[in-house]
C-alpha cells in the first residue's frame, strides 16, 4: 500500500511534465525522491527523460506552481545526438526546452566547445543564446589552458534549425594573442555540410602573378546544386574570378569550373578557361556523357597552376551503352592543341566515331564470336598546306570498318589449353586533300588465323605458399602486304604484358599488324599467405619478315622484337614494385620503367624512373630519362612533411620541385607549400609559387570527429 501511494503521488506530481511533452510523458529516475504539494525533490544520480532530451544531475527540484525544474550542478543536458550542455546551475521548463543556465559549456557534435557565463534557450528550443563566450574546437587541459585558437565574443546565438552560429563582438585569438576583430560573424555549426558563406582563404605568392589571396564564397542554390565563386587579387594587378557550379539530377550530374582573369603577363587581355563535364542515364541502359575544355591561350593553365600536364585539350560528347554482350559508342571529339609549334587548323577536329560491338550468343563453330561495326570521320579546318609542312597536313578521312573475331578453347587431359583464333577486318576509306592517296574510295581486308598453347602449372609449397608458372606460345598467320592506309590513330604502339599475345598491337584501326609471327612468353607468380605476391614475365616476338610497320624505339622493329622483361612484387596496399623493360640482344634498352610505392605507418613514398628511346614519329625527338618522386613523412605529433621532385637526366636539370608542410590536429589544419617549375618556353618563364592554407575544425562537417584529441601543438 505504501508503494502504491508513492507511485500515485509521483504520477500526480509529474502530470505537468507529461502534459507538456510532445512525444510522450517525462520520466524521472533518482536514488531518492521527496515531494509535497508545492515541490518534488529528486537527489542522487538523477535522470530526467523528456521528448528525446536527457538531464543528468545530483539534485533536481520541480516547482509545481511555476512548472519549472531547478537543477543544482554539476549538470549535463543531452539535447539530441549532437548537442551537450554542461552547467553549474539551471532553471528549465518542464519539457527541458526553455532554460536559463549559469556557468555553461555547450558542446556541438563532440567537436566545438562554447563556454559562457550564462546561456538561455527559448521555449520553442530553436535558439540558444550564450553570453561572454569563448569558442574553440581545441582540447583544453591543465598543461595548456590556452587553446591554439579561440573566438571570444560578447554574445553567441545558436540557431538549431538553420545550424548556424552568430557571433557578436567577436575577437579571434591564436595562442591567446588577438589577431582579428569582427563586429558580426556567422559560421556553420559542425553538423552542417553545406551552407552559404565564405570558405577558408588561401594566400599565395608567384613570380609571375604576384602576391595575393583567393577568398572562395560558397552559395547553396538548393539541395542538389551549388555555386562557388573565388575572387583572386594580387599586388601585381592580377584580378581573377574563379567559379564552380555543380548540380545533381535524378538521372545524372554536371560540373562546370572556370575562371576569368586580367594580369600583367598578357596586359590588356581577358584570359580564362572553362571545363565542364557531366553524365546522364538514358532509357534502355544508354548513357549520355559530355566533356568540354576551353582555354583562352596556351599558357593560362600553367600560369594559374590548374593543370601543368595538359598540352592538348579534348572536348567530347558521347552516347554509350555497355553490357555483358553488347557495346555501343557514338562520340565526337574536338581537339585544341597547346603545344608550341602546333596549329589547330592542321589538327583533326572534329573526330566522329560510331561503333557497335557484340558477342554472338551461344556457340559458333564450337567457339565464341564477336563482330564489330564502326563508322569514323575526321576532318581538318585547313584546305591548303603552306610550305614547310607535310603534304598530308590538311587531310580529311572517312572510314567504314567491319570485323569478325572468333576463338575456341579446349583443355586436354594433360592440362594443355589450346585456343584456335581466326578473324577478318575490312576497312573502306575515302581520303581527301592528301596526295599520297587518290581521291575516291578504296578497301583494305586483313584476315588472320592463329593457334595458342598454354600450360599452366601450379605447385603448393610449405606454409601455404603457391607457385604458378605458365608458358605460352602463340603463332599468328596474316598477309605480308596490304594496301597502305592513312594512319592517325595507331602512331604509338605499345609492347607490354597486356598485349604480348594480342592479335594487333596498334591502338586504333588505321593500321593492322601484318605478317606471320610467333609470340612466346613465360610468367611466374608466387603467392604467400602472409600477403606477399611476387612474379615476373619474359616474352618476345619473332617474325618471318621485317615489314617496317614498327619504328625503332617501340621495341617491336625488325624480325625479332626486343625482349620484354617485367617483374612485380606487392604486399597488400602497403608495398608495390613494378619494373618493365624492353631489352635488345645487345642489352640495349629501348624502354624501361620502374615504379615503387611504399606506404608505412609513418611514411608514404612513390617514385618512378622512365627511360624512352627517341621516337620522332611519336613526337619524341630526343631520348627521355626522367626520375619522379612524391613522398610524405609523419614528423611526429600532428606534423607531416611532403616533397615532390622531377629530374631530367638528358638535360641534367630539374623539371619541377616542391616542398610542403602540414599541421593537422583535432582543431586546425595548416598547409604550407612551395613549388618551383624550372622549365620555360618562348612564351612562358620558370616560376616559384608559395601557398598557405588554414582551416579551422568545428565549423561545418569535418572528418576529424574520431581523431585523437591532444593538448598543445
Amino acid at each position: 500500500m505504501r508503494f502504491r501511494a508513492l507511485a500515485l503521488a509521483l504520477c500526480l506530481a509529474l502530470a505537468p511534465l507529461a502534459a507538456t511533452a510532445q512525444e510522450g510523458p517525462a520520466t524521472l529516475v533518482a536514488d531518492r525522491i521527496d515531494f509535497n504539494a508545492r515541490e518534488l525533490i529528486a537527489s542522487g544520480n538523477v535522470e530526467i527523460f523528456a521528448d528525446g532530451r536527457i538531464l543528468r544531475a545530483r539534485r533536481v527540484t520541480y516547482l509545481r506552481g511555476e512548472d519549472r525544474v531547478v537543477v543544482e550542478g554539476p549538470l549535463t543536458l543531452l539535447d539530441g545526438p549532437d548537442q551537450i550542455l554542461i552547467a553549474d546551475f539551471a532553471s528549465l521548463s518542464s519539457d527541458l526546452r526553455n532554460s536559463v543556465v549559469q556557468g555553461a559549456r555547450l558542446v556541438l557534435d563532440e567537436q566545438l566547445q562554447i563556454a559562457a557565463t550564462e546561456a538561455a534557450t527559448g521555449a520553442e528550443g530553436r535558439y540558444t543564446q550564450l553570453y561572454q563566450t569563448v569558442a574553440s574546437s581545441c582540447e583544453v587541459c591543465a598543461a595548456h589552458p590556452v587553446p591554439l585558437w579561440q573566438i571570444r565574443a560578447r554574445r553567441v546565438v545558436h540557431d538549431r534549425e538553420e545550424r548556424q552560429l552568430y557571433f557578436e563582438g567577436a575577437r579571434f585569438e591564436v595562442a591567446g594573442v588577438p589577431v582579428a576583430w569582427f563586429p558580426r560573424l556567422r559560421l556553420p555549426d559542425p553538423t552542417l555540410e553545406r551552407a552559404t558563406g565564405f570558405l577558408a582563404p588561401r594566400p599565395s605568392s608567384d613570380d609571375l602573378l604576384g602576391t595575393g589571396i583567393a577568398v572562395p564564397y560558397f552559395i547553396v542554390l538548393g539541395p542538389s546544386r551549388d555555386l562557388t565563386l573565388t575572387p583572386f587579387v594580387t599586388n601585381s594587378e592580377t584580378r581573377s574570378l574563379g567559379f564552380r557550379y555543380r548540380q545533381a539530377f535524378d538521372t545524372g550530374r554536371i560540373e562546370v569550373v572556370g575562371a576569368l582573369s586580367r594580369d600583367e603577363i598578357r596586359p590588356g587581355e581577358t584570359r580564362g578557361y572553362l571545363f565542364a563535364d557531366g553524365t546522364f542515364a538514358l532509357p534502355r541502359g544508354y548513357r549520355f556523357e559530355f566533356d568540354l575544355e576551353l582555354v583562352s591561350d596556351d599558357d593560362y593553365l600553367l600560369n594559374y597552376d590548374i593543370d601543368e600536364e595538359k598540352d592538348r585539350l579534348d572536348s567530347r560528347i558521347a552516347i554509350t551503352r555497355i553490357d555483358r554482350e553488347d557495346r555501343f559508342v557514338a562520340e565526337a571529339i574536338a581537339f585544341n592543341t597547346l603545344r608550341e609549334g602546333e596549329r589547330n587548323r592542321f589538327q583533326p577536329t572534329p573526330v566522329v566515331t560510331v561503333e557497335r560491338q557484340r558477342r554472338v550468343p551461344g556457340r559458333v563453330l564450337g567457339g565464341q564470336m564477336v563482330w564489330t561495326l564502326q563508322a569514323h570521320a575526321r576532318r581538318r579546318e585547313a584546305d591548303v598546306v603552306p610550305p614547310g609542312l607535310p603534304a598530308n597536313s590538311a587531310r580529311d578521312v572517312l572510314r567504314a570498318s567491319a570485323a569478325v573475331d572468333w576463338r575456341r578453347t579446349r583443355i586436354t587431359d594433360a592440362g594443355l589449353v589450346w585456343t584456335g583464333l581466326a578473324g577478318l577486318h575490312l576497312d573502306a576509306y575515302n581520303v581527301r586533300q592528301d596526295p599520297t592517296f587518290p581521291d575516291g574510295t578504296f578497301v583494305r581486308a586483313v584476315p588472320y588465323a592463329g593457334l595458342e598453347v598454354r600450360l599452366p602449372l601450379a605447385k603448393a609449397g610449405a606454409g601455404g605458399v603457391r607457385h604458378v608458372i605458365e608458358p605460352v606460345a602463340q603463332v599468328i598467320f596474316a598477309p605480308n602486304d596490304r594496301r597502305p592506309t592513312p594512319n592517325e590513330d595507331s602512331l604509338t604502339p605499345e609492347f607490354d604484358e597486356g598485349n604480348l599475345f594480342s592479335i594487333s598491337r596498334f591502338a586504333g584501326r588505321d593500321t593492322r599488324e601484318l605478317g606471320n609471327r610467333l609470340n612466346v612468353g613465360i610468367s611466374y607468380t608466387r603467392y604467400d599467405p602472409s600477403g606477399w605476391t611476387v612474379g615476373g614475365t619474359v616474352g618476345r616476338v619473332w617474325r618471318n619478315d621485317d615489314l617496317g610497320q614498327f619504328r625503332p624505339g617501340t621495341g617491336l622493329a625488325g624480325t625479332a622484337s626486343d625482349w620484354l622483361v617485367s617483374a612485380q612484387a606487392s604486399y597488400g596496399d602497403r608495398f608495390q614494385f613494378m619494373q618493365r623493360s624492353l631489352v635488345s640482344d645487345g642489352l640495349e634498352f629501348s624502354r624501361s620503367e620502374t615504379i615503387l610505392r611504399w606506404r608505412g605507418r609513418r611514411h608514404d613514398l612513390e617514385t618512378r624512373y622512365t627511360w624512352l628511346e627517341a621516337d620522332a614519329g611519336a613526337g619524341r625527338p630526343i631520348d627521355t630519362s626522367e626520375w619522379a618522386l612524391d613522398a610524405a613523412r609523419d614528423l611526429g605529433g600532428d606534423w607531416t612533411g611532403r616533397v615532390n621532385w622531377r629530374y631530367d637526366f638528358i638535360t641534367n636539370d630539374a623539371s619541377s620541385a616542391g616542398l610542403g608542410l602540414t599541421y593537422r590536429s583535432d582543431c586546425v589544419t595548416v598547409d604550407l607549400d612551395v613549388e618551383r617549375r624550372f622549365t620555360s618556353t618562348t612564351t612562358l618563364d620558370s616560376s616559384t609559387r608559395f601557398g598557405l592554407g588554414v582551416e579551422l575544425a568545428g565549423f561545418g562537417a569535418d572528418d576529424r570527429r574520431d581523431r585523437r584529441r591532444r593538448c598543445g601543438i
